[in-house]
């Protein structure tokens, strides 16, 4: 466990952090709830593990970045990558994928972001990013963002760059996208289609099967995407997320899984899922109908602390600048050994259930 794609996971009692989309305040709050200072340095000798996703759509992610980083270097805390982090290493503006604005100087109004500055990018945030691991493992417990999926942690465990196993899993399964890409362009010639559609939310967008198809094969072909943000299959239906119309739909992995239990984020889980909006919903069928502090999955060995403070930019803006009293979306610690969680607002701490023994 000596490479940097998988990492040995800290001994004694451990707080782990769910995603933080750029919340800096509700992270302050919840360190200071958790006890911790501004080095991660804790009274009781706990230690600080972040699940990835440190970053996007929060109003303040450089702010996020700084903290974390400034923990992790003072060897208190551990973080992970997510597929957000992923992103920003391979720093693709063209894309402008929603929420990233800030990483590359574009404005968006809806996120109403702090913007990074591009020196501390590049000679701070990037070398950063790139140090950091896709899981961590110890005995008895292990934590990846998205999908403790073997074939992919083998991929991890060989690395010693996450983000250059990426791209070598991205080129090793460009013969097939192109095969795939060849279909994809058929269709659209063929009907006259208009890619434009696809981020357009007014109009709803059918399912087209050659993009589903292809969609798959691009995640489910780079083992570090398995990792980071999931097995995906294609959807029943198309559904509009993050932007853009959707053509897969995460699957629940856990179902099948038997190791030792694994921590997660990355699903948007709720504290209280009769508030959540469409997107939400979509994942909580994912958990099954599970209570939101409850283990995953038949054994009972999955628990993902995602409790969606990503959304926190949505509950702003349909706020239309009135001051919000509260959030339905929070940020979560997962306290170990006791199996609690714990939460940034006034929420009471919740009880996990189900949890096996490691």
């Amino acid at each position: 466990m000596s490479s940097s794609g998988l990492q040995e996971l800290p001994d004694g009692p451990l707080d782990l952090v769910g995603d933080v989309h750029g919340e800096y305040d509700a992270l302050v709050s919840l360190l200071k709830k958790l006890g911790y200072d501004d080095l991660g340095r804790h009274v009781e000798g706990r230690r600080l593990v972040f699940v990835g996703d440190l970053i996007d759509r929060g109003p303040n992610s450089p702010a996020v970045l700084r903290t974390v980083k400034r923990m992790v270097d003072a060897g208190n805390a551990a973080c992970i990558a997510g597929n957000h982090e992923i992103n920003a290493i391979r720093d693709q503006p063209e894309k402008e994928r929603a929420g990233e604005g800030w990483w590359h100087g574009r404005e968006e109004a809806v996120y109403r972001a702090v913007a990074v500055d591009p020196y501390e990018k590049e000679a701070s945030f990037l070398p950063f990013l790139r140090s950091l691991p896709g899981a961590l493992e110890r005995e008895g417990l292990r934590v990846v963002h998205a999908c403790w999926h073997e074939p992919s942690i083998g991929r991890l465990r060989e690395a010693t760059s996450v983000i250059d196993a990426f791209h070598e899993e991205a080129e090793a399964n460009q013969p097939n996208l192109e095969s795939l890409r060849r279909a994809l362009r058929d269709r659209a010639r063929a009907e006259s289609f208009d890619f434009r559609r696809i981020k357009n939310e007014g109009r709803k967008l059918e399912l087209i099967p050659e993009l589903a198809a292809y969609d798959e094969a691009n995640q489910m072909g780079n083992a570090i995407k398995v990792a980071t943000s999931g097995i995906e299959r294609a959807a029943r239906d198309s559904y509009y997320a993050s932007g853009k119309w959707r053509m897969v739909e995460r699957v629940p992995w856990w179902e099948e899984y038997e190791g030792p239990p694994v921590i997660v984020g990355h699903y948007w889980r709720r504290y209280a899922p009769e508030d959540s909006p469409a997107q939400a919903k979509r994942n909580a069928e994912l958990f099954g109908g599970a209570s939101p502090h409850a283990m995953l999955g038949p054994a009972r060995r999955v628990m993902c602390i995602d409790y969606s403070v990503g959304m926190r930019f949505l509950e702003r803006h349909r706020a239309n600048g009135a001051s919000l009293e509260r959030f339905d979306a929070c940020l979560a610690a997962l306290r170990l050994p006791e199996w609690k969680l714990v939460f940034d607002d006034g929420r009471p701490s919740l009880a996990v259930e189900g949890h096996a023994p490691g």
